[in-house]
């Protein structure tokens, strides 16, 4: 494989910068400079294994293509009974997953941190199963989820009316910050395809989906998620459990996969993690350190002001000898900033 390795080593300098043609020592145009691996590739494609020469060249072609355009958007297709939908973009790697539960009508319910994306995912699906989105935080008063009728006997309907009776997905935000005994309501709907609203009696549209998300696992509060409630097995016998966690696709995407910026924020959520310091590195927080460093040069005042955001001397101590402790984040510019701050 000696000759393949030469033939990465010039794949990597055309792509960077014009090259001299091994034969003749012109310099040549892109267009040629390609023409001329390739034809070295088909060469030794006759002398090798095609499958390792594939396996071997296309991440350091998507590499290179990354970094001069940004991450290449995913093209999902979505075939459904009613239609066909292509999804482009940055996507969870739970999406898909998520996506085909919801197509089979199964409602789901996604746990996780605050800020790993749950949202996002459900208005991804509903864009991808082509059905209108409808969104309630959480239930704490029956109202919400039936409607009502005011003194004039005219009715307000709810985000779930509309999606119950006209068909579309219905994201319920929160469910374990919701009164347990709401949620009776929305079991009962599930389970029987039909409701009794104030207006009267209604079936539930065939398009009509559900989609539930909490920060925890409906076992009541805990110290990070206060004002939690526990939610009854029936409740969660209705919904499929996916844990959605803090995506790197997505995290490339934001940063223009700026490795650095990435791992440290998964190693600066252990860190926090194993000392009990709270303090959420979430994708807003990544986003607003890959801005702003584009604008000041300070990379110190930038993380001060987008992550740290007055943490108390001690918990900050804490997390940079943690941090300091780590051998993966000794060459790491944001770990040597984060670690250097007073």
């Amino acid at each position: 494989m000696a000759d393949f390795d030469k033939l990465i080593e010039g794949f990597e300098e055309t792509v960077e910068k014009p090259v001299k043609s091994a034969k003749t020592g012109k310099k040549l145009t892109t267009n040629v400079a390609v023409n001329e691996i390739v034809n070295a590739i088909m060469n030794i494609v006759c002398q090798t294994n095609a499958d390792a020469i594939v396996e071997a060249t296309i991440p350091l072609v998507k590499k290179r293509i990354e970094e001069e355009i940004g991450v290449i958007p995913k093209r999902i297709e979505v075939k459904t009974e009613f239609q066909s939908k292509t999804v482009e973009g940055a996507t969870h790697e739970k999406f898909e997953e998520v996506l085909r539960m919801v197509g089979a009508d199964i409602p789901v319910y996604l746990t996780g941190k605050a800020g790993t994306g749950k949202n996002v995912i459900c208005q991804q699906v509903a864009t991808a199963l082509g059905l209108d989105f409808y969104f309630t935080n959480a239930v704490t008063q029956e109202y919400k989820l039936t409607g009502f009728i005011d003194a004039n006997g005219k009715y307000h309907p709810t985000q779930f009316y509309k999606a119950f009776v006209g068909g579309g997905l219905f994201f319920l935000d929160e469910m374990d910050a919701s009164v347990p005994e709401t949620l009776i309501i929305l079991n009962a709907a599930i389970a029987n395809r039909y409701f009794d609203f104030p207006v009267g009696r209604a079936k539930a549209n065939p398009k009509f989906r559900v989609i539930a998300a909490g920060n925890t696992l409906g076992t009541g509060a805990d110290i990070n998620y206060t004002g939690r409630y526990s939610l009854d097995r029936a409740s969660l016998d209705r919904f499929a459990l996916v844990n959605i966690d803090y995506s790197r696709a997505i995290e490339n995407a934001i940063t223009d996969s700026n490795d650095d910026l990435v791992n440290f924020a998964h190693h600066f959520r252990e860190a926090t993690e194993a000392a009990g310091v709270e303090c959420l590195c979430s994708y807003r927080a990544i986003t607003m350190i890959s801005k702003l460093e584009k604008i000041f040069d300070n990379l110190a005042e930038v993380m001060e002001a987008s992550l740290v955001k007055g943490m108390d001397r001690d918990s900050l101590h804490i997390l940079q000898k943690r941090i300091s402790d780590m051998a993966d984040m000794s060459a790491n510019k944001y770990a040597k900033v984060f670690v250097s701050m007073v």
